[in-house]
């Protein structure tokens, strides 16, 4: 497949991508009604905007032989320090015991075009190599037990598992192991 992983704060023009990575977004969300632009950029702001602000260089694209963007990373090495993420995000903190095992996270999404393709795991291999290269133990991802996305991030390694309850609905916690317990 022709194309490369590409970090946002090394593109010396980011206009391009980051509207690659909002129409992304809204092409994999599950919400898709809003009340108003604000209310849509607020929604983006929410589950995009720390990244981009605190974790520019965790943030990876997807970039085609023809320069567009077909999948977007959104990552962060340090969950327990993320503390805006506590207050932003509904439910952060209910698997926080977890992160000294896990301590980087990440959300992926392509364009559902280039789905099935292999972007997305090539995605998660670059931003996990940059945590094996930090040293840190592992990664993970937070979704619903249902979601279609369980499959994909089995397939990419992600075999711990812990399903916990928040505010009535199951989430489900997956991490990847970068290192062995106690080794580099």
């Amino acid at each position: 497949m022709a194309g490369e992983a590409v970090r946002l704060s090394y593109l010396a023009s980011p206009a391009a991508a980051l509207e690659a990575l909002t129409a992304i977004f809204f092409e994999s969300s599950s919400r898709t009604a809003f009340t108003s632009s604000q209310e849509r950029q607020n929604f983006l702001e929410r589950w995009t905007g720390f990244y981009l602000s605190h974790y520019p260089e965790d943030v990876w694209l997807w970039r085609e032989a023809d320069g567009s963007f077909a999948g977007y990373l959104t990552g962060c090495r340090d969950s327990a320090g993320a503390a805006p993420l506590y207050e932003a995000v509904p439910g952060y903190a209910v698997f926080e015991d977890c992160f000294r095992a896990f301590p980087a996270h990440l959300h992926v999404n392509c364009r559902n075009d280039r789905r099935n393709l292999g972007i997305g795991a090539r995605l998660v291999e670059r931003f996990a190599a940059d945590c094996r290269e930090d040293g840190l133990a592992g990664v993970h991802i937070v979704t619903a037990p249902t979601a279609r996305n369980v499959g994909f991030y089995r397939r990419a390694g992600f075999t711990e598992q812990v399903v916990r309850d928040f505010s009535g609905r199951s989430l489900l916690f997956m991490g990847r192991r970068l290192r062995a317990e106690g080794g580099a």
